[in-house]
């Protein structure tokens, strides 16, 4: 036989010792602060959000002010087309008396104002009275228009 520790390879059986990996520890880097201690994009995100209000309310303020000269023009304008209006109804109401017409008929159309001798009377001391002329025949389609001509005078209630 062989010795015995050629013939057995007893360190198959031994208890390995395994290499661990070496762990290398980093610091974790701190997040950069200003002299307020707030980081920089806060601060670049605050600012654009105040330059953002800020133009917001400009342009508002602008457009209030366009909003309001338009108004004020159109006051103006109103307040000058009412006194137009005013202005133009006293003509018409001076156009349209009855002096204005009497002296538009005499001077412009060669009317006169009407004399007595120019008047009739016409005495109507009859009552009104219509008559009217049977122009249908006694024929038999005169005699059924009368009949659906009756018919439709008692149904028109």
């Amino acid at each position: 036989m062989a010795s015995g520790s050629q013939a057995y390879d007893l360190s198959r059986y031994e208890p390995k010792v395994v290499e661990q990996p070496k762990v290398r520890v980093v610091k974790r880097a701190q997040p950069v602060k200003s002299v307020y201690g707030v980081r920089p994009i806060t601060l670049v995100m605050v600012a654009m959000i105040v330059v953002s209000v800020t133009a917001l309310l400009l342009y508002n303020n602008a457009m209030i002010a366009e909003v309001s000269a338009e108004i004020t023009s159109a006051t103006a304008e109103l307040e000058q087309l009412e006194n137009e209006n005013a202005r133009l109804n006293r003509e018409l109401d001076a156009k349209m008396s009855n002096e204005a017409i009497a002296e538009t008929a005499v001077n412009e159309l060669g009317l006169s104002k009407l004399e007595n001798y120019q008047v009739a009377y016409v005495n109507l001391s009859s009552q009104d009275v219509v008559t009217a002329k049977n122009s249908g025949g006694t024929g038999i389609f005169a005699i059924i228009g009368q009949v659906i001509t009756k018919i439709q005078e008692y149904l028109k209630f």
